[in-house]
């Protein structure tokens, strides 16, 4: 039995559930298949809280082979621990959050995380945009969430062109430093926040300052106070929009034509999830279920949304090429997909 923890009226989830069912249901009509199986929903009322209690419930259960985590960063990691003490694979679609350990439990983490930097983000502005300077706005509110950002693009050296920081306090808005960075229209802006109210306050400051280059953000931004003013920026996001995407057309096609409806966010992803986890459980046969981590492990799969690989020494997602990172256009007040990260180029 595969089970899928998450909050029931999130859509996230609903999207996640649609998307795993159609695995289920193709696994299962597929006649060379040796082994059956069996989809459940647990809720988890969007809580860690919650979280870590349905998990525990679920690793109590040995009917339950494996839980795909479909929460973002505020759930997902407090079902680590009752399924690391079970020794129950946990897969994590979604979140991102450092706080998601992976070398001593038995989660796997299905994409980049804040521990990688954000890929589509800083190979758009290398590869397309080729500014002479990126400012990156390291805002305070949320510090220990943007300082990967802040360090990867402006200590690391991920950013080609030169680059410069600008650091707003938690309790100040955006005007001072939209205007220090309008001084030089042209400059790219690198928002290393995570809140969609505080990227949508960066973005009105930008627009009313004349700030006229390339503004670049992270999937978390994406909430509607932010889509209501952020025109024209770029996102980059862990998920596809499988009705765009070119490599995801058939599995868009057998989604509406099971559902009604076209796929959304992170759907695509989960019934990825869920093909991964199939082809453990072929491999693992009757085995304790605690053998399924190493099986996943150790060998690279390949989907529709991405390739799952894992670093040998450290058992983070790998980040090479085909690494499920999409940049993503925002216009009318909705984030539309452009393109993969592997195929941004100087065009795009």
């Amino acid at each position: 039995m595969v089970a899928l923890l998450g909050r029931a009226h999130d859509s996230f989830h609903q999207n996640q559930v649609r998307g795993a069912r159609l695995a289920v249901e193709q696994h299962n009509k597929n006649a060379g298949r040796t082994v059956d199986l069996v989809l459940r929903t647990a809720e988890d009322q969007g809580t860690a809280a919650g979280s870590a209690a349905t998990a525990a419930r679920l690793a109590a259960d040995p009917a339950v082979s494996l839980v795909i985590a479909t929460g973002g960063n505020a759930t997902a990691p407090a079902a680590l621990p009752p399924c690391t003490r079970a020794r129950l694979t946990l897969l994590v679609t979604r979140a991102d959050a450092a706080e998601i350990i992976v070398n001593t439990t038995t989660a796997l983490v299905l994409r980049t995380t804040q521990t990688t930097g954000p890929p589509a983000v800083l190979r758009y502005l290398n590869r397309a945009v080729r500014p002479a300077r990126t400012v990156v706005v390291h805002d305070l509110a949320t510090e220990a969430e943007s300082l990967t950002t802040v360090h990867f693009a402006a200590v690391r050296g991920k950013l080609d062109s030169e680059t410069a920081v600008e650091e707003v306090a938690a309790d100040a808005d955006f005007t001072a430093a939209a205007r220090r960075i309008a001084a030089r229209p042209q400059d790219a802006v690198l928002f290393g926040g995570v809140r969609p109210e505080r990227a949508a306050a960066c973005a009105r400051a930008l627009r009313d300052a004349g700030h006229e280059g390339a503004r670049i953000a992270g999937e978390h931004v994406l909430g509607a106070s932010f889509l209501a003013v952020g025109e024209d920026w770029r996102i980059g996001a862990g998920y596809t929009d499988a009705s765009a995407d070119p490599r995801t057309e058939a599995f868009a096609a057998a989604f509406r034509a099971r559902h009604g409806q076209a796929p959304g966010p992170w759907a695509a992803e989960a019934y990825d999830a869920v093909r991964f986890a199939a082809q453990g459980l072929t491999r693992l046969g009757d085995d304790d279920r605690s053998a399924l981590r190493g099986l996943l492990l150790r060998r690279p799969w390949q989907g529709i949304t991405r390739r799952v690989a894992f670093d040998a020494a450290d058992q983070f997602f790998q980040v090479q090429e085909d690494t499920g990172e999409f940049l993503y256009r925002v216009t009318g007040g909705t984030a539309r997909f452009v393109t993969r990260s592997d195929d941004i180029d100087a065009k795009t």
